[in-house]
């Protein structure tokens, strides 16, 4: 099926059913190949008149859509949809959804392409805090006037008062095959379904092991959802958790009840030094715990020099960093030297650092340090009148998070395939410098008027 090209955008228009069959006939090799041509913004399958789909047909599409993403570098995903529709998919792909949904054609022209909507103003609403989030940092980053609506009563009282609408859509990613998911500078791990023997091939050992690079301390499993957890599935987690012991790193398990594992299992968790609690709610509550995220530590990883994939990548790291910072405060980082160093800061106080680790086609890890006024500011759409400081680490994370996409999309279109971890926030340089892996590295120095930006980048 030919799709229509315009303002830099495809979509296709198909009818009927959309099952595992037809699905076949709807993106075919012809079409891709006059798509990779062409290079759009974006890829998108139209479902305004798709009578009935199943998961078959979109998994099916949503294959190709990845697949054209990578060649194209693209916003790739499926529109036109009513409420029951898009709740559908959702519910069919839970958190494993690579691709992102757009409640209409006009509102994909938003998020990509070339078509002029600059004097448009936009509202968002979603119940999904980091999802709203990321919707809006999308936009903002195209110099779109948006709001974001705090709650459902604001958006259903201010929508009238805005051009665009934008609600019922989704920001996909390649997701791990175990969902994550930060809170607090804590990484939590979703579980479903029967864990057994098949977590050791489903976890992914090198997202966790970078996470601990970067200074995450603790790591919670939440097993609401899960049915049981056999001996392996047990053996796994205290594995896990002896491991990370050497490290500082605490392991927690939160709904594990007792008709999901044999009581001598949990025993055996409990002796590997993993924390049991009720649930996420009950573990959010223990202060104790929740507030022991410092690195006490200095014992990481095995040092290592940086070398010539580190610097071939600094130029990449450099462009997304500094283009998301001047889209979202209107203030231009001004570079000032670069050099090969450890970190060093003229004065340690008042600055918010975000660590990612970078791992696959090239591996490092990047800070990013920033001045508590400009990292306010680069995360004031994203920030009520009167925020706490976990606001604003919550809001530091997901602008860190949007560099960290950036990079690994402009890596991607030079055929260098990395994955991130989730940005571990700082607001204290002290503890930065206890991670083994600042003794070495390049520091990118600017200036933000008078204030100071480092980019540091090392292994």
């Amino acid at each position: 099926m030919k799709p229509i090209i315009k303002n830099s955008v495809a979509i296709f228009h198909p009818s009927g059913f959309l099952d595992g069959n037809n699905a076949m006939t709807i993106i075919t090799g012809a079409d891709e190949n006059e798509i990779i041509s062409k290079r759009p913004d974006a890829i998108f399958v139209s479902l305004q008149k798709i009578i009935f789909f199943n998961k078959k047909g979109i998994a099916y599409l949503a294959d190709r859509l990845t697949f054209l993403k990578n060649e194209c570098v693209a916003f790739v995903g499926f529109c036109d949809y009513d409420k029951k529709k898009y709740n559908s998919i959702l519910d069919m792909f839970t958190d494993d959804i690579n691709f992102s949904l757009v409640q209409s054609e006009d509102l994909v022209f938003l998020f990509a392409g070339t078509k002029n909507v600059d004097s448009k103003s936009i509202i968002i609403y979603s119940d999904d805090h980091s999802q709203k989030n990321q919707l809006a940092m999308a936009l903002i980053e195209r110099k779109l006037d948006v709001k974001i609506a705090k709650d459902e009563v604001e958006f259903k009282k201010d929508r009238k008062n805005f051009d665009f609408i934008v609600e019922h859509s989704y920001i996909g990613n390649i997701e791990k095959k175990v969902s994550v998911f930060i809170k607090n500078n804590i990484i939590i791990y979703t579980l479903k379904g029967f864990i057994d023997s098949d977590i050791i091939n489903t976890f992914d050992m090198r997202y966790h092991r970078n996470s601990i690079k970067v200074g995450f301390r603790i790591f919670c499993f939440d097993v609401s959802d899960v049915s049981s957890i056999n001996i392996h599935g047990a053996n796994f987690l205290s594995k896990l958790s002896i491991e990370g012991a050497e490290f500082g790193v605490s392991i927690v398990v939160c709904g594990l009840h007792s008709n999901k594992i044999a009581k001598i299992l949990t025993q055996d968790l409990e002796d590997a030094g993993i924390l049991l609690y009720e649930d996420l709610k009950s573990f959010f509550s223990d202060e104790d715990i929740v507030g022991q995220t410092g690195i006490e530590t200095q014992k990481m990883v095995k040092k290592v020099n940086i070398d010539k994939k580190i610097i071939s990548i600094l130029p990449t790291v450099i462009e997304a960093t500094v283009h998301t910072v001047e889209v979202l405060s209107d203030k231009k980082p001004n570079k000032q030297n670069v050099k090969i160093k450890k970190l060093h800061m003229e004065k340690e106080d008042d600055f918010l650092i975000s660590i990612v680790g970078m791992y696959g086609g090239a591996d490092a890890v990047l800070m990013l340090v920033m001045d508590r006024q400009d990292a306010e500011d680069v995360c004031k759409i994203l920030l009520v009148d009167e925020f706490t400081q976990e606001d604003l680490f919550d809001s530091f994370s997901e602008f860190a998070s949007v560099i960290s996409g950036k990079i690994v999309q402009i890596l991607k279109s030079k055929h260098i395939d990395v994955e991130v971890t989730m940005p571990r926030i700082f607001d204290k340089i002290s503890e930065v410098k206890k991670l083994e892996n600042t003794n070495n590295g390049v520091q990118v120095d600017f200036k933000i008027k008078n204030r100071d930006m480092i980019i540091f980048l090392t292994r």
